[in-house]
């Protein structure tokens, strides 16, 4: 019962509604003590050698209501989730070049090699690239990169075969790649898939799935042979060649993955498969 009531209650006593006062007490009590035996009504005996006084009942006092117990505070409700931010518009094709390079240099690659990154024609060289490989062939005039440093001809006074001097000039290139796993590549890869697509098509694949060539060309270069180095060379005109003949007529793509080294081309493969599975996931 609140505390509001009990006061009106005091209220009829004082006025002398003895009676309503007594009726509300007694329901309360009941209403308040249902498990609770009800105590005996004190009774006031007569002195000795005196009157008898009539017994006089005495009212038992009103327990103490306690106030109802305070509800609980409400938890908090929880803010609604923002929602993420609308992805930029794509740009197009012609006009990717700064937002490709401003997204792929904001990963962290290891210091000093991005600069490595040809970043004119970002996405139509990838492709291109891209479907020469998976033929086996190399395209010259789309680079990825920056040309290596040191020439192959000045790699070695010993030219007539591939040696671990050589095989350092590539160095930079493979901790490039390695410095980024995968899984923070493909979110590129899926943004500007659309622009990838366009490009494979201006190539004369308009109903081919650029991802498929991606794959086939990651397929081509983790087919590349296991071979026996060192490897002897031959300079029967201006460029190098193998002396292997069963080597020499390897796809480029291959023969280019053999030039990296033992070493180098085992890492290059252990990102390719990477990126593999990562793809078709």
């Amino acid at each position: 019962m609140t505390e509001q009531k009990v006061n009106n209650n005091q209220q009829l006593y004082y006025a002398g509604i003895i009676a309503v006062v007594v009726v509300i007490l007694l329901a309360l009590w009941l209403l308040f003590s249902k498990d609770k035996a009800p105590e005996p009504l004190p009774v006031l005996t007569p002195e000795v050698n005196e009157p008898a006084v009539p017994a006089q009942v005495v009212q038992p006092e009103p327990e103490t209501v306690e106030p109802e117990q305070q509800a609980e505070t409400p938890a908090p409700r929880p803010e609604p989730m923002r929602q993420a931010e609308p992805e930029a518009p794509l740009p197009t094709l012609e006009q990717s070049d700064v937002e490709v390079k401003q997204r792929l240099l904001t990963l962290n690659w290891r210091t000093g090699l991005a600069g490595l990154f040809v970043t004119e024609q970002m996405l139509r060289n990838f492709v291109v690239q891209t479907d020469n490989i998976a033929q086996g062939q190399q395209a010259l005039g789309h680079p990825l990169f920056q040309p290596l440093q040191q020439s192959f001809s000045e790699a070695d006074d010993d030219k007539m075969q591939l040696n671990e001097q050589h095989f350092k000039r590539y160095e930079p290139y493979i901790q490039l790649l390695e410095s980024v796993p995968p899984e923070q590549l493909v979110p590129l890869f899926n943004r500007y898939e659309p622009l990838l697509q366009q490009a494979y098509a201006e190539l004369g694949y308009p109903d081919e799935l650029y991802k498929n060539k991606l794959l086939a060309a990651i397929d081509m270069l983790l087919a590349t042979p296991e071979v026996a180095y060192p490897l002897a060379l031959e300079r029967p005109a201006v460029v190098y060649t193998f002396a292997d003949p069963v080597i020499e007529q390897l796809p480029a793509a291959q023969k280019q993955m053999i030039r990296l080294g033992p070493d180098n081309q085992q890492r290059v493969k252990a990102l390719l498969r990477q990126y593999k599975q990562v793809l078709q996931q």
